[in-house]
């Protein structure tokens, strides 16, 4: 069966609403420790259908037959209540590479020597999986769409194991790499992470200035992003007034691809404006019930569910960042919070977060030992309203989406 022979089978059932999506996808992985290597090649593909008759109906399989099955059945089921949204139209085709995907390069020794000299021989690297990955998502429906788009990644994670005297600690960097492999940046990541939390210091001050790395920064930003797509906001968003004036937030899929999971084209949404909540983000059911357009944001963690609505890429806006020696030289006494040592714990509707990280101490601007045990918990609205500067360093994490942040300078923070 062919996706042809699809299109005509829903649009027997579902005459000008519905929706066909096909992804598949390789991967070329590579693993490597100290005492092994490991090389992984993987292919998957997956079909889903969304159609709408008496309701919202769904269905997925591994392949166009059981597709076809699996709509017999779901066509079976009761129906969820919802009016078909307004579909994407026209042609958004893009050419199929036709090269072979190459395994990735192997990069654990260099990353060993760049782990050692950072952490002054005190870390070694444990293991390294580094993933190179293809996927090509097409997508047809009623409305005469025709898109297909092909991306590429490099990413993978890392362990680095530090020691000092009889104890010992463990850090683990995920990440993703959207052009040249940034060793350097992950190296540090990973020296610090492994040797920081060995100090035998904590924090003697109760109150300063908070530096957070780009990593830190963008784990903050990742756990409030579900704001952004959210019919109801919290009632401490006050008047639209989500963090300071330094703070503009973006989403802007545009460098990974021309349309979002449901065929809609990709485009910049400020979503956080000088502070200030901007826009919220849709797919085409959320649009269709606020009265919105939809924005690009139908994401599609998995082929296995319905697409919803979420970032894609998002990022605080750097154009008028400030460098971070510049930011590390406005901190009479404060922390830099280096890496953090726990999943943050955020509670989006009590307003309530807390950060647990290790890091270095900074007096008049100057770095100076490391701190362990280190704490900023109390009201999110007062952490974001904080913030008082973002650098000019940032990068990209995965999130899973990308997640950019740079380094970000919070004033007059309770410190535990």
């Amino acid at each position: 069966m062919k996706a042809s022979d699809l299109s005509v089978l829903l649009g027997e059932r579902a005459p000008g609403a519905w929706e066909l999506y096909r992804k598949t996808a390789e991967t070329r992985e590579t693993d490597v420790s100290p005492a092994r290597r490991s090389d992984v090649w993987r292919r998957e593909e997956g079909w889903a259908a969304r159609w709408w008759a008496g309701g919202f109906r769904f269905a997925c399989a591994s392949d166009a037959e059981k597709l076809a099955v699996a709509i017999a059945q779901a066509s079976a089921l009761p129906a969820h209540a919802e009016t078909p949204p307004r579909l994407p139209s026209g042609n958004l085709v893009r050419p199929e590479s036709v090269a072979s995907l190459d395994p990735p390069e192997d990069l654990f020794g260099r990353l060993a020597q760049l782990v050692g000299e950072k952490s002054r021989g005190e870390a070694v690297l444990a293991s390294f999986s580094l993933r190179r990955g293809r996927a090509i998502e097409e997508m047809a429906n009623a409305a005469g769409l025709s898109a297909r788009h092909e991306s590429h990644r490099l990413d993978g994670v890392a362990r680095a194991v530090g020691r000092r005297g009889s104890r010992g600690c463990e850090s683990r960097a995920v990440f993703r790499w959207d052009s040249e492999p940034d060793l350097d940046a992950l190296a540090a990541r990973l020296a610090d992470g492994a040797t920081f939390p060995l100090a035998t210091r904590g924090l003697t001050y109760p109150r300063g200035s908070l530096l957070l790395d780009p990593s830190v920064a963008a784990a903050l930003l990742a756990s409030i992003a579900p704001l952004f797509s959210a019919e109801r906001l919290p009632s401490w968003v006050k008047r639209g007034e989500l963090a300071s004036a330094a703070v503009t937030v973006v989403d802007d899929a545009s460098a990974d691809a021309p349309f979002d999971g449901e065929g809609t084209p990709t485009r910049r949404i400020v979503v956080v404006q000088r502070g200030a909540y901007a826009a919220r983000l849709h797919d085409l059911a959320s649009a269709a019930r606020a009265g919105e357009p939809a924005t690009g944001h139908g994401v599609r963690p998995s082929y296995r569910t319905p697409p919803r609505a979420g970032p894609r890429r998002l990022f605080f806006e750097t154009e008028r960042g400030v460098a971070p020696r510049e930011l590390l030289g406005r901190v009479a006494r404060g922390v830099f919070a280096r890496a953090a040592t726990a999943p943050l714990s955020v509670d989006l509707e009590r307003d309530r977060c807390e950060i647990e990280f290790t890091g270095v101490a900074v007096l008049a601007g100057r770095a100076m030992e490391p701190v362990t045990g280190a704490r900023v918990s109390g009201r999110l609205s007062e952490l974001l309203h904080r913030i008082a500067a973002v650098g000019t360093d940032r990068q990209f994490f995965p999130m899973p989406y990308p997640v950019g942040a740079p380094t970000l300078l919070l004033e007059k923070v309770g410190l535990e």
